[in-house]
């Protein structure tokens, strides 16, 4: 069973996160604080990571770019979900394997979540 590490500040649309994918019969680890974010990766090893951009105490995209420049985590795939303006999102480069502007079908993530994993 794969594993899914999902991080957003907002439990709400994180449960939401994690009903669909568990649906789909992944394991899925919610966080809702960025600080947790290199702790739980270590202790769960996730597969993927769904993270937002606009956290607590930090940025999604700078958090996904520590996590692509560090050799022990580079591998995981990232999913960075938003509701910034496409604009906004990009103002601040990121290394994330894929950018899904909210509101978004779920069926959408769970396809683009099996791409991830599958490559």
């Amino acid at each position: 069973m794969n594993k899914i590490l999902v991080l957003d500040d907002d439990p709400s649309n994180a449960d939401a996160i994690r009903m669909v994918l568990e649906d789909q019969l992944f394991q899925v680890e919610c966080i809702h604080h960025s600080e947790a974010l290199h702790a739980t990766v270590n202790s769960f090893a996730p597969d993927l990571i769904v993270m937002d951009i606009l956290l607590d105490q930090g940025d999604g995209r700078e958090l996904c770019n520590s996590l692509k420049n560090d050799p022990e985590t580079k591998d995981i795939p990232i999913l960075l979900i938003t509701a910034m303006l496409e604009a906004q999102a990009l103002t601040k480069k990121n290394l994330a394997d894929v950018l899904m502007y909210k509101p978004f079908d779920y069926d959408v993530l769970c396809n683009k979540v099996c791409q991830l994993i599958s490559t």
